[in-house]
């Protein structure tokens, strides 16, 4: 009880000293849902979308979407069914530049935004500071299993990466590694779908449940591994 409350004390801290970066923690939590809901609408309101994409829209596509996962303006998931569906294969290229540099633009931002965030959150943990400080060469490991897992928000764990000190080029190239596995199951739902409902409602099909479990333990077994394995 005593460490739940040390904790919420430094939450309090990190809202009393740095307002931006708890109010982004905030921010990443609420507004990609309501960005989803609003995302989810468009498309069943509007059944007119060109089949295929021109290409001279291909730039503004890969633009809109980094700003929109970037600023955590809706989730990666549903851009990704949304994407699959309309215009297929061609523009699955596009998802991944966006999302590479999606993932940048909201680690500098969160970069920009912290000012020692980790130290404050952490302030009555000395073990957990030192455990982060003595892995820091091991902070690829961690961006990749956390970027595979199904249950860690892409935008809030761009702010936590920031914290940490991950470093572009970590964030770059084990993020898109682990991003990739989530990005193409969700993809396919789009790309297989004769409908946008028949393609949100496939999320709870057989395939899709197994390869949820699949990259939830990997992700969990990859997680815990970086954090019980000896520093270096």
């Amino acid at each position: 009880m005593a460490r739940h409350t040390a904790f919420l004390s430094n939450i309090s801290s990190l809202y009393q000293k740095n307002p931006l970066m708890a109010l982004a923690m905030l921010w990443v939590m609420v507004i990609p849902a309501i960005g989803s809901t609003m995302l989810v609408s468009f498309a069943y309101l509007n059944h007119d979308i060109p089949s295929s994409l021109p290409p001279s829209l291909y730039l503004l596509l890969i633009l809109t979407s980094t700003i929109m996962m970037g600023l955590a303006l809706c989730p990666t998931t549903i851009l990704a069914i949304l994407l699959g569906y309309w215009w297929g294969w061609t523009v699955f290229p596009a998802v991944i530049i966006s999302y590479s540099l999606a993932s940048l633009l909201g680690y500098f931002l969160g970069m920009k935004l912290d000012k020692n965030s980790l130290a404050l959150i952490l302030n009555n943990y000395p073990k957990a500071k030192q455990l982060f400080n003595s892995k820091s060469n091991k902070t690829g490991n961690l961006v990749f299993f956390t970027r595979i897992s199904p249950v860690i928000p892409f935008a809030l764990s761009n702010l936590l990466f920031a914290m940490i000190k991950a470093g572009w080029k970590n964030i770059l190239i084990y993020g898109f590694l682990g991003m990739l596995p989530r990005t193409l199951t969700a993809f396919g739902l789009g790309l297989v779908a004769s409908s946008f409902a028949e393609a949100l409602d496939n999320r709870t099909n057989t395939f899709q449940v197994v390869a949820f479990v699949v990259l939830l333990a990997l992700s969990v077994w990859g997680i815990s591994r970086f954090f019980r394995s000896p520093a270096r």
